[in-house]
């Protein structure tokens, strides 16, 4: 996304912005338009909001230093890349308006660019935000422009699913799963999680279709539904709409259903086993039955083992983002001609 106000720059999953509550003067940034996010359930609304996978991206021009000023409702970190290279330490940032200077590292200027560089040029920078909180931009100043469709990676990946989608208990936002994907793959990632509120609802799915700028979608449905108070029933007719939604809008482009990850539910005394399963069967009971080519199937449990897992035996650490992503990434490749 450009912004008339940010020409220099390029705003990555960020589908519209908004006046900062915490500072009206800033542009928060949201992953979904406003009118989109009001018609699904209100946490999904909020969640939409917060820049999981968002990236402000910019290529200094020759030696010059760009500075971008930020603000968060409360203290959180971004993280530099330059292309594919991570920077040492994370930059703190808070309520009060922070000014970040950026310049191409000396060594990465004399960096030949091959297919061994990475899925980015190195001198496009790319500052990752963290999925909480919410994150407002301020001002660009200095010689920049936004990077070339040859700087970047030339397919795109779009995910949905929870908070294991958003990466809740990965240590940065590039180890979640879907940053490991896109890695892999070399493609360009759009992170569409929403935590604690994948519903798999129509306004979702209609704007998931709506969207001409991926190439390969994964629908992880939906671990949230099981732990919400849905009948097996409404959440096969939910996937099923979902699904068949994006599917006609694409019907040539790859699309990977994925069932629960393993989860508390399968293995504790309090948990369900059978309704874990039953949801799980809905799933493939969709895929199975639509007349659509592009879809295949996943079997969460086959990507993730439980000591991939944190201690809420729900959220995988960074063992099991590696695990799924590295999965997915085997699977896309398959289906992806």
């Amino acid at each position: 996304m450009e912004l008339e106000e940010y020409p220099s720059v390029s705003l990555h999953n960020v589908a519209e912005t908004v006046p900062a509550e915490w500072n009206e003067s800033a542009d928060r940034l949201c992953r979904i338009p406003a009118a989109v996010g009001a018609e699904l359930n209100e946490m999904a609304c909020d969640r939409v909001r917060h820049p999981t996978g968002s990236e402000i991206r910019f290529v200094p021009e020759a030696d010059a230093e760009v500075e971008i000023t930020l603000s968060a409702p409360e203290s959180t970190q971004v993280h530099p890349f330059w292309g594919p290279f991570q920077p040492w330490e994370p930059i703190e940032i808070g309520p009060t308006p922070q000014t970040l200077t950026f310049s191409v590292p000396d060594r990465l200027r004399e960096l030949t660019v091959t297919d061994e560089t990475g899925r980015f040029d190195p001198t496009v920078c790319r500052i990752l935000l963290e999925r909480v909180p919410a994150v407002a931009l301020h001002d660009v100043t200095g010689d920049c422009r936004p990077p070339t469709a040859d700087e970047l990676p030339d397919r795109r990946y779009l995910a949905y699913g929870t908070s294991i989608t958003e990466g809740a208990a990965a240590s940065t936002p590039h180890t979640n799963y879907v940053t490991h994907v896109a890695r892999g793959c070399g493609y360009d990632a759009l992170n569409f999680g929403c935590s604690g509120s994948a519903y798999c609802e129509s306004a979702m799915a209609e704007y998931i279709a709506s969207r001409g700028d991926w190439d390969v979608a994964t629908l992880a449905m939906s671990v949230n539904m099981a732990n919400a108070e849905f009948t097996v029933a409404e959440f096969h007719e939910r996937v099923e709409t979902f699904v068949e939604t994006i599917a006609s809008a694409h019907p040539r482009t790859p699309i990977a259903c994925v069932t629960l990850f393993p989860y508390f539910a399968d293995v504790t005394e309090s948990g369900d086993a059978d309704r874990a399963e039953a949801f799980r069967e809905a799933v493939r009971t969709v895929v199975a039955d639509s007349s659509h080519t592009n879809l295949s199937l996943v079997e969460g449990t086959d990507l993730l083992e439980l000591p991939g897992l944190t201690a809420d035996v729900l959220h995988p650490g960074d063992d099991g983002m590696e695990a799924i992503g590295e999965g997915l990434a085997r699977h896309l490749e398959q289906i992806v001609g």
